[in-house]
């Protein structure tokens, strides 16, 4: 039982301190580069792109830089819709969301965060759950991609 817990940290523990790291400096460069006084996405999507257990972590970031920008799009076209029909329209822009991100078959993470960005643009408005949250997104995902390069990349000689 000791065995395996210490193995299953062993394991993980260069990830999530990555992964800790990454999101501190996201949070600060977001901050640095836009003023954004709480960059909360920059951070979570370094986090998302170094957790522990990601097979691939460049490809997890392309994949959450997708379902962002599928989720913000919908959203926005559905927080456009003239007549407010509450809770109704939060819901049709999480299903038409994720169906759209769906149809071309990536990884579950695309559904989940287009799911979850046309929420926010709904809840948090265009501005803060759009743009804003888009711009962080491309921060967090930019140090995360970098952190996997330098630390996560498989070399030639690395077996499979």
């Amino acid at each position: 039982m000791w065995g395996r817990l210490v193995e299953r940290v062993r394991a993980a523990f260069t990830h999530a301190l990555a992964a800790s790291i990454a999101g501190a400096l996201a949070f600060w460069a977001a901050r640095l580069l836009y003023g954004h006084q709480q960059p909360v996405f920059a951070a979570i999507t370094a986090v998302i792109c170094l957790a522990p257990g990601i097979p691939n972590h460049l490809r997890q970031g392309f994949n959450l830089l997708i379902g962002v920008t599928i989720g913000i799009l919908v959203g926005e076209l559905i927080f456009m819709i003239p007549f407010d029909f509450g809770e109704f329209r939060i819901a049709l822009a999480i299903f038409a969301a994720m169906l759209v991100a769906a149809m071309p078959g990536l990884a579950p993470v695309v559904s989940i965060q287009a799911g979850a960005s046309a929420l926010l643009v709904m809840v948090m408005g265009p501005t803060t759950g759009g743009i804003v949250r888009f711009l962080d997104v491309i921060v967090g995902v930019s140090i995360g991609a970098a952190f996997a390069l330098a630390f996560f990349r498989r070399r030639p000689d690395d077996k499979a």
